[in-house]
């Protein structure tokens, strides 16, 4: 009995922590038309947090919501800001020479992988995986936006067609007369990766203090 109680201990908390993603817990990121960019040149990038990849997060704290770049041994995350439409979010971005892989931080949802970011150069942005698209074409359709939509997205269909959006268009930087473009820098906060998302860790907490008294009775028997 001591052993089988020993082995739920652990048990029910994987549980817990697995239990959101099996209901239906995914989000995409999905980015706005990103120019042409330069190495340490600040940009501002809209991006849409999609949840089941069709409409805007519906629950309540979503937690840290941002855009991640590394490149094997740097690593930048540049929080975004919610803007007016729902689901849309932008960030301020800086980035120096080198080839990216971009990441989506969504809150508590798994990160999203966007693709591909050359410096200078332009967003690659990564193929869906077939299973996602099935699970995006199942889903209710509903428009949830007005004129300023998500890429892909057209009027009076809440699914987006496709998630590359539109051709990324080259934006160069304004020049003062007679002199060079000018260039700001922003100051990224580097992030460590964690385990920790909020929602799993209050029912880890809960199935551990429950199977804790339950041992506990058993010995006094």
């Amino acid at each position: 009995m001591r052993r089988i109680l020993f082995l739920l201990a652990f048990i029910v908390p994987l549980l817990a922590l697995g239990a959101p993603a099996r209901a239906g817990g995914w989000a995409l990121t999905v980015m706005d038309p990103v120019p042409a960019t330069s190495p340490d040149t600040t940009y501002t990038l809209g991006f849409w947090l999609l949840q089941h990849g069709t409409h805007p997060y519906e629950g309540g704290d979503l937690g840290e919501v941002a855009l991640k770049f590394t490149d094997g041994t740097r690593s930048f995350t540049f929080s975004g800001v919610e803007l007016k439409e729902p689901a849309h979010y932008a960030a301020a971005v800086s980035l120096p020479k080198g080839t990216w892989e971009v990441e989506g931080i969504q809150g508590w949802f798994a990160p999203h992988r966007i693709g591909t970011l050359t410096v200078p150069g332009r967003l690659e942005v990564a193929p869906l995986p077939e299973d996602l698209k099935r699970s995006i074409a199942a889903q209710p359709q509903r428009d949830y936006w007005g004129v300023i939509r998500p890429p892909g997205v057209p009027v009076g269909d809440g699914t987006p067609s496709e998630f590359a959006g539109p051709t990324p268009v080259p934006t160069p930087a304004a020049a003062p007369a007679g002199g060079s473009p000018v260039e700001t820098t922003t100051v990224a906060v580097v992030e460590g990766e964690t385990w920790w998302r909020p929602p799993y860790v209050p029912a880890a907490l809960v199935g551990i203090a429950a199977l804790t008294a339950l041992a506990y009775r058993v010995r006094r028997r």
